[in-house]
């Protein structure tokens, strides 16, 4: 299962970077624009997501594609592509032909029934990464081994070296 966690990781911290990128290349504007599209929040908050949007794709994907924190980037991409398929299916419900903005503006990508199954396989795909342990090469893996030393040892190494040092 360790393996299939780590594609998963992988996989949609992939996605969630290019998907950051793509929007981050397009301007904040142009994303302000597209959120706009949605019809779904005033328009103060349509522009701090234009700012804000691309930049926590990307961390966010950071974090999952690195195994840190791995738990809660999980739940919060889980929620986030939830959220993404409550919006599309909103405009589909609301016969509204606006771009999704995925991948930025270039693909335009109408909504449809299909796009919100799509997010909610991506949500659950996220939610099975948050509920499992981090699989391989995971940062978060490094660091239980770490802390599993100290707790054996009763001290950090950093610590231990600093109270030899002040006993000379």
């Amino acid at each position: 299962m360790g393996s299939v966690i780590f594609l998963l990781r992988v996989a949609l911290g992939a996605l969630l970077i290019v998907a950051g990128v793509l929007k981050a290349h397009d301007g904040p504007a142009v994303t302000a624009s597209t959120v706009a599209g949605f019809r779904l929040l005033p328009p103060s908050l349509n522009a701090l997501l234009g700012l804000f949007l691309p930049y926590f794709e990307i961390g966010l994907g950071l974090y999952l594609g690195a195994g840190l924190f791995t738990r809660g980037a999980g739940f919060i991409a889980a929620a986030q592509f939830a959220i993404f398929a409550a919006a599309v299916g909103s405009l589909v419900v609301r016969h509204i032909p606006a771009n999704c903005g995925c991948f930025g503006a270039g693909a335009n990508t109408p909504p449809s029934w299909g796009h919100v199954a799509v997010d909610l396989l991506l949500a659950l795909a996220a939610l099975a990464i948050a509920l499992r342990p981090p699989g391989r090469f995971a940062v978060d893996n490094v660091l239980a081994r770490r802390n599993a030393f100290e707790a054996e040892h009763g001290t950090s190494q950093v610590a231990a070296i600093g109270d030899t040092q002040h006993e000379s």
